[in-house]
């Protein structure tokens, strides 16, 4: 007979294993040396992972990196539900940028069954999207301010994102997962009375973005704490994959938006933020840039769209999509989230059913862009680091 206290004793010395070996193994530490475990809870982190800290005295030797906490298994479950049935889980994904999924996984469908949506329904998924990107870029960089110890400025930027997603709300009833794309067009139209509301709330971010650059630029003891900290060159965001804010803060101009346009977005003038250095500051510089640079697409997307149909014409599709077959074959649409570029690869085998579902998402290069930017550093400046690049662990570990 099996005792159940031998079991659980031997299952928590093959957890204790699994975490330790490797370490262990991996490092090899001198007298003035010890090993600092950051995680996988903790209140520093944007979710659950652990990184080892190789330390000496105050300053960072090398690190690892571990994750994989939070696994959620995303990709299968879109294979076992229906095209419409899996769009409200591509939200889940991260809910800083459900749209950005909701648009990735539409697009890639859309493509599988050869549909344009019209010009109007196009215009209303870029207002989307870039509404979504102004209130994570948002949220993201007041949360990273307070790990530096500048509550005020999440307070002030907190407060900011309560108007964009109001606007949100408008069109899809939802704050954060919205579920709003659909195939061949958009749920909703845009209210009445929405766009005299949003030229307001948009005047107001582009002038607050305008005192969140001064208050960041002029503070003394903020720009010690950024300026060269926490550096990645071309070279280094290259060999790991980033894309996003932290690929142009080291000044490659890189914009799905640009290279790979869909929707309306070729008829919509505006331009790629970049910055020099690649460090926390220019990170963050880049961000805010971003908010006013996606006011100002928004703005243009609202002078240039005209009344529409929602849908194609005799599209068997719409608002309440039946379940529907799609023909064989392949798609991957790339999209520009907040974080960099995410697409979602489908497979078709003609059912109802995706056959393979893959998410290339911009996250865990983040992740795997923060081991070589903490080499050298203070331990103190780590938690910075980490908020800097403003990953998402739930989109990680999907």
């Amino acid at each position: 007979m099996v005792n159940k206290h031998d079991v659980k004793k031997r299952m928590r010395q093959l957890a204790a294993d699994y975490i330790h070996e490797p370490q262990q193994e991996a490092y090899k530490l001198d007298d003035t040396e010890m090993m600092l475990h950051i995680g996988p809870q903790n209140p520093i982190q944007p979710g659950p992972f652990l990184i080892d800290l190789k330390i000496s005295g105050e300053t960072v030797r090398d690190s690892k990196l571990y994750m994989g906490y939070g696994h959620k298994g995303i990709e299968k479950i879109l294979e076992s539900l229906t095209y419409i049935q899996g769009l409200p889980i591509t939200d889940r994904m991260c809910y800083l940028s459900s749209l950005s999924n909701n648009e990735a996984y539409v697009s890639s469908v859309e493509r599988l069954l050869d549909i344009e949506p019209p010009e109007r329904s196009q215009y209303i998924r870029v207002i989307m999207q870039e509404l979504s990107r102004i209130q994570s870029h948002l949220l993201g960089t007041g949360e990273y301010a307070t790990d530096l110890g500048f509550v005020t400025m999440f307070l002030f930027m907190i407060r900011e994102r309560e108007y964009v997603l109001g606007l949100i709300e408008d069109i899809t009833g939802a704050r954060i997962t919205h579920c709003f794309p659909r195939f061949g067009g958009v749920r909703e139209d845009l209210p009445e009375g929405w766009r005299e509301k949003a030229i307001d709330v948009l005047a107001m971010i582009n002038e607050k973005c305008e005192t969140y650059k001064e208050l960041f630029s002029s503070d003394r003891t903020y720009r010690m704490r950024t300026v060269g900290i926490g550096t990645l060159t071309k070279e280094d965001v290259i060999k790991v994959g980033l894309t996003g804010p932290a690929l142009r803060a080291a000044g490659i101009d890189y914009d799905v938006r640009k290279v790979y346009p869909t929707l309306t977005y070729p008829d919509i003038d505006f331009k790629v933020q970049t910055g020099n250095n690649g460090d926390i500051f220019d990170r963050i510089m880049v961000r805010i840039n971003e908010i006013q640079e996606s006011c100002w697409i928004i703005e243009q997307a609202l002078d240039q769209i005209k009344p529409g149909p929602l849908f194609p014409d005799e599209l068997p599709y719409g608002r309440r999509t039946p379940s529907m077959r799609v023909p064989p074959g392949e798609a991957y649409v790339p999209v520009e989230d907040p974080r960099g570029e995410i697409a979602i690869y489908i497979v078709s085998d003609g059912t109802d059913k995706p056959y393979r579902v893959k998410v290339r998402g911009p996250s865990f290069a983040l992740m795997q862009g923060l081991p070589p930017m903490l080499e050298n550093v203070y331990i103190a400046d780590v938690p910075a680091i980490a908020a800097s690049m403003d990953s998402c662990n739930s989109e990680v570990d999907r």
